[in-house]
C-alpha cells in the first residue's frame, strides 16, 4: 500500500508492504526501510515492535473522505492519503496518453467494486476497495477516465501487483 502523508507541512510518501515472516511489515520512507513486527488489536489499533525492540501504539482512523485516513502514533496526529500508482511524465505530472492500469499494492481480497466498465470516473474516485492486514483501502482513479475493464471479482484474493481496473 501506498500513502502520502503530510509532516510538517511537507508531504512525503510511505510505501507500506509484507515483511519476509508472518507479522512483519516493511515501512518504506524515502531511503529508509524499517521492519517492525505488527499486531493487530482491533478497532483500528495496533502494536508495533521496532528493530530496536521498542513498541509504538497507532490507532487509524478512517476520515469520511475515500482514501482518507488519521493515523495517531505515540500521540502525534498524521494524516494520510491511499495512493494507487500512476505513470509520470517527464515534467513530474500523471501521465494522460495510454490506459491507467490500477493495481494491488499488496496482496489482499477485493472487498468492493464501485465501478463497472463504461462508467465514467473522476480523479481521485475509489475504483475498487481491498482487505488487507484487517484494514479496507480504497484504491482511486489517478485521473478522470472511463473504465474500460474491470480484472477482478468482489471476494478474490489478489497478490500484490495484479492489475484490478483499466481506465482510458
Amino acid at each position: 500500500m501506498r500513502l502520502h502523508i503530510e509532516q510538517g507541512g511537507r508531504v512525503r510518501q510511505v510505501t507500506v508492504s509484507s515483511g519476509a515472516l508472518p507479522g512483519e511489515v516493511a515501512l518504506h520512507l524515502d531511503d529508509t526501510v524499517l521492519v517492525c513486527d505488527v499486531r493487530d488489536l482491533g478497532h483500528g489499533r495496533l502494536s508495533l515492535r521496532l528493530p530496536d525492540g521498542s513498541m509504538r501504539d497507532v490507532v487509524v482512523e478512517m476520515d469520511p473522505i475515500p482514501g482518507h485516513r488519521t493515523v495517531h502514533v505515540q500521540g502525534v496526529r498524521v494524516p494520510t492519503m491511499a495512493s494507487t500508482r500512476v505513470r509520470r511524465g517527464a515534467s513530474g505530472v500523471a501521465a494522460h496518453a495510454g490506459p491507467l492500469r490500477i493495481v494491488a499494492p499488496m496482496p489482499g481480497k477485493v472487498v468492493r467494486l464501485p465501478v463497472r466498465p463504461g462508467d465514467r470516473v473522476e480523479a481521485h474516485q475509489p475504483v475498487v476497495v481491498i482487505e488487507a492486514m484487517k484494514m479496507e483501502n480504497a484504491l482511486s482513479a489517478g485521473r478522470a477516465g472511463t473504465v474500460r475493464e474491470v480484472l477482478v471479482q468482489e471476494g478474490m484474493s489478489v497478490e500484490a501487483g495484479r492489475p484490478l481496473v483499466v481506465l482510458e
